[in-house]
């Protein structure tokens, strides 16, 4: 589905025009949506390596395009089948834009203050499916789940102001009620 030409490249000059606008996450994000669900669907950009996933974490993180600083990162993250990833946080603002499949996204309410170290207070706001070309967008603070309930491996495209390994990224147990770093090996 390459009826408009979008390519990776012209995505990344998009993010740095933007970003380079302004620092409002309400207006990047309102911007980046449109054109993370346009690379999306386009898949020109789409190659056989993006299919592998690492199974002891769950799935598969392929870098498409960082900048030098670490800023606006770009992946595409294969789900395995009956797997996912915990509910977190991105340490930055996030665009995430289904390819192929759907995955359950699992969206949490923090209550505490965040004062105390490894100490968080979570309650589910809502779930939902997110299918091909549906955006999940999220300013910094965020936090959901995510959840590949099919039998195949599903992907999504994920943009981020940061590379999530650098950007003070945790993960959360609602029940432990803790908080902990989370880092993903990145292919």
């Amino acid at each position: 589905m390459n009826d408009h030409g979008y390519s990776l490249d012209a995505y990344v000059a998009d993010l740095r025009r933007i970003t380079g606008a302004t620092r409002d996450e309400d207006e990047i994000l309102a911007e980046v949506g449109p054109l993370a669900q346009r690379l999306a669907l386009d898949k020109s950009w789409l190659e056989e390596r993006h299919y592998e996933t690492d199974p002891g974490q769950g799935f598969g993180v392929h870098l498409l395009h960082e900048e030098p600083d670490h800023s606006l990162a770009v992946f595409v993250v294969a789900w395995l089948p009956g797997r996912g990833a915990p509910p977190h946080d991105h340490g930055t603002w996030a665009v995430v834009a289904g390819v192929e499949g759907t995955e359950r996204n699992t969206r949490y309410s923090r209550h505490d203050d965040g004062s105390r170290e490894a100490y968080a207070e979570l309650t589910e706001k809502h779930a939902f499916d997110a299918a091909e070309g549906e955006l999940i967008c999220m300013k910094t603070g965020g936090i959901h789940a995510v959840q590949n309930n099919s039998d195949r491996v599903t992907l999504s495209l994920h943009t981020y102001g940061k590379h999530i390994n650098h950007s003070s990224r945790s993960q959360f147990d609602p029940e432990e009620k803790s908080k902990s770093d989370f880092i993903v090996r990145v292919e």
